[in-house]
């Protein structure tokens, strides 16, 4: 059984099919898959939250069971079992934090964001959690330089809402990717 690696969704991909065998090969292709839905998925929540600032909870409910099946069904295949609990810390940590943010202050953090931060939780931690914690932080810097710029621009004011979403999914597909 080969040891976790805790390096990009590519690198693990990569070692499953050097592994030269039918369950290297599914595990490789349903990991792929899972982060293709969520990111094919994802595109198209983007572009929701930056016209309407929402993400529907019926686009982004199912996700919770695809991506988890897939990564899941991936991590097992892999002869990674302990996958599934970094993503259930991921998991609770980023959906915790989203929470937590939500309920702290309500205007400031959507429901549509609460409910993406789970899914995500759950694909960042299929890396490891410290993936999480990192497309957490890589997620606000993006939205802080982006929002300070705007400002700079006087595109915006301090009251403006700006779609958090996008910053979401480019921090933690970005992460899954490159990290």
């Amino acid at each position: 059984m080969m040891q976790p690696m805790t390096a990009s969704v590519g690198v693990f991909v990569g070692e499953q099919l050097q592994a030269a065998n039918a369950s290297g090969w599914l595990a490789a292709a349903t990991c792929a898959l899972g982060v293709l839905v969520l990111a094919c998925t994802g595109v198209w929540l983007a572009a929701t939250d930056i016209r309407y600032h929402r993400l529907p909870r019926k686009v982004v409910w199912p996700l919770y069971p695809a991506v988890t099946a897939l990564l899941g069904i991936s991590a097992i295949l892999g002869g990674e079992p302990v996958r599934w609990w970094w993503m259930l810390w991921g998991l609770m940590i980023m959906g915790g934090l989203f929470v937590l943010l939500r309920l702290v202050y309500p205007a400031g953090m959507g429901l549509g964001d609460v409910r993406l931060a789970g899914v995500l939780g759950i694909a960042t931690g299929f890396a490891s959690v410290g993936h999480t914690f990192m497309a957490i932080a890589v997620t606000f810097v993006l939205a802080g330089l982006f929002s300070a710029v705007l400002l700079a621009m006087q595109k915006i004011d301090m009251t403006s809402r700006v779609a958090f979403g996008p910053f979401m999914l480019v921090g933690s597909l970005g992460v899954l990717a490159f990290v």
